[in-house]
């Protein structure tokens, strides 16, 4: 017997929102001159479009927090793994956020005094606490079971 829920839908919602950080542009950083858009991708100048740091580390980091999540849904009849699967996702989340934050703050923009974050910068902290509740209804789930276990 295996039972399904609120961890699928929690686990959808950290894909979805690591999905967005990975897609979507993170804030600008204004310089003297120039401003340039950070993405998880690159940063490039703004009117121009020319790459002006390549990121492919933080984007490879976000396209692995989008997709274990993913695989932990089709874990389902696996609960054990499913919840390693969501630690291991976790882990990730966290190292993405510093990755992102640390690139940021060390881009070397003339006359940069700070970087506008957008709304989609937060999307790792709102998945860092869905994949948390995910291992939380997994715990109780196992529990469940072993409860069903002992009545046979």
């Amino acid at each position: 017997m295996v039972i399904q829920r609120w961890q699928t839908v929690m686990l959808l919602i950290a894909a979805v929102m690591m999905g967005l950080f990975s897609f979507c542009s993170l804030g600008q950083i204004q310089g003297a001159d120039i401003t340039v858009n950070v993405t998880a991708l690159r940063m490039t100048v703004e009117g121009t479009g020319a790459t002006y740091m390549s990121t492919v580390y933080l984007f490879v980091v976000s396209l692995l927090c989008v997709l274990l999540p993913l695989i932990g849904i089709f874990r389902f009849k696996a609960p054990k793994v499913q919840r390693k699967i969501c630690w291991l996702s976790i882990v990730l989340v966290i190292a993405c956020c510093c990755t992102a934050l640390l690139t940021t703050r060390f881009a070397e923009v003339p006359g940069a005094e700070g970087v506008g974050y957008s709304s989609i910068a937060f999307a790792p902290f709102i998945a860092l606490v869905a994949l948390i509740v995910a291992i939380r209804c997994i715990g109780s789930d196992l529990k469940k079971l072993s409860g069903y276990e002992r009545l046979r």
